[in-house]
């Protein structure tokens, strides 16, 4: 028998840390979802067990009584609910990022997770998630931080260059339309969804592209884990055709909620374009997409002013994942196994506290993905 791990959520993400768990022949892996077939087919293809479950009742605490540690690729308003199942069950908790508010939501069960000596580690994806180890990773290696800049650039190689739609319809949407925060002189300040655009440049295949504030969960947490920080800012870079795409359909107003009159009655602008959008044609074939983050940690270094840059670049993986779903599922799935095996400390921990950052880059490298890291002076 090997260390008993759950995945919950079958979808994209789920089914993809199934994959990566899969790879480990010392876990024994169990995949939860609520619907009971989606569960099945994904366990299926990874020689694991699947079991479907009733939210409303208390099914999910007792399957949690089997394992170790959740990990748990959900909707981020499911988060809160899935934790106090962990606790009950007795298990470690990990999970994909609770878009801010609900993040520090969960950062208040802390004492209940030490009390009851389980780990729960939130927001461990690519971004947020890498993104906040990189950021320590940075600022383990200077004596002062000052700013920590980060950004998610990707281009699908089998696209066209044209507009299209990256990840789900609703998610760009909200990141198009949710006020945004950053961490500006000291301060928490609220920002409106899509500014702050720059062109942000990461190594080819992606290139430059425009990169904008949207609401995430590193400065959640950045700002006060790592001492002396004045700045932490987060944008979302996509392809310029997208960008622009998705900022004019949002300007004229077709992402509201709000229903306006038409010869058929009253309709949602919002759910009309998702419907659309969803319509359009993926590319075919094996993934070929490429995506990087990029985290620039500014500050001194023997009375240098300097720059740590870390990039993280992900690919398709052997197993056919896009280089999106695997480079936002390995890291969870180190999360769980390290936290199943008591390596993680009792309490609610973001990423760049739970773990030794050097130690859980290398271990991200060993499952397929690609660092460079550099320490330029500044003027």
């Amino acid at each position: 028998m090997g260390t008993p791990i759950a995945v919950l959520g079958a979808g994209a993400m789920g089914s993809a840390a199934a994959v990566l768990l899969a790879r480990h022949g010392d876990v024994d892996l169990l995949v939860l979802d609520v619907d009971g077939e989606r569960a099945e087919r994904v366990a299926a293809r990874v020689g694991a067990e699947g079991r479907g479950f009733d939210p409303a009742s208390g099914e999910l605490v007792e399957l949690l009584k089997r394992v170790r540690a959740v990990a748990a690729c959900i909707p981020y308003r499911a988060n809160l609910p899935t934790m106090e199942a962990a606790l009950a069950a007795g298990c470690h908790y990990a999970d994909l990022g609770g878009l801010f508010h609900t993040t520090r939501k969960q950062l208040e069960l802390d004492g209940r997770f030490r009390e009851a000596g389980l780990s729960a580690v939130l927001g461990i994806g690519s971004a947020p998630g890498l993104t906040n180890v990189l950021a320590k990773l940075g600022a383990d290696r200077l004596d002062r931080v000052d700013s920590i800049e980060m950004a998610d650039g990707a281009v699908d190689l089998a696209a066209d260059g044209g507009f299209g739609v990256p990840y789900s319809a609703e998610t760009v949407l909200d990141e198009f339309t949710m006020p945004a925060v950053v961490f500006e002189d000291g301060e928490l300040r609220e920002v409106p969804a899509g500014s702050g655009v720059v062109d942000w440049d990461f190594p080819e295949p992606v290139g430059t592209q425009p990169a904008m504030y949207t609401l995430h969960s590193e400065p959640a947490t950045l700002p006060w884990t790592i001492p002396g920080v004045r700045d932490v800012r987060w944008r979302l870079a996509l392809p310029r055709a997208v960008h622009e795409g998705f900022a004019f359909l949002v300007g004229i107003g077709l992402a509201s909620a709000d229903p306006v009159p038409t010869s058929a009655g009253p309709v949602a602008p919002r759910e009309v374009l998702v419907a659309v959008l969803n319509r359009l044609p993926a590319p075919e074939g094996e993934p070929r997409d490429v995506e990087y983050l990029d985290v620039r940690v500014r500050g001194e270094e023997d009375g240098r002013v300097v720059e740590h840059r870390a990039l993280a670049r992900f690919d398709p993986s052997p197993e056919g994942l896009s280089a999106g779903a695997f480079g936002t599922a390995l890291p969870i799935t180190i999360s769980a196994r390290w936290q199943a095996e008591g390596r993680v400390p009792p309490g609610v921990h973001p990423p760049e506290v739970a773990f030794d950052a050097a130690a859980f880059v290398a271990a991200c490298e060993a499952e397929g993905v690609r660092f460079e890291t550099s320490l330029r002076p500044l003027p």
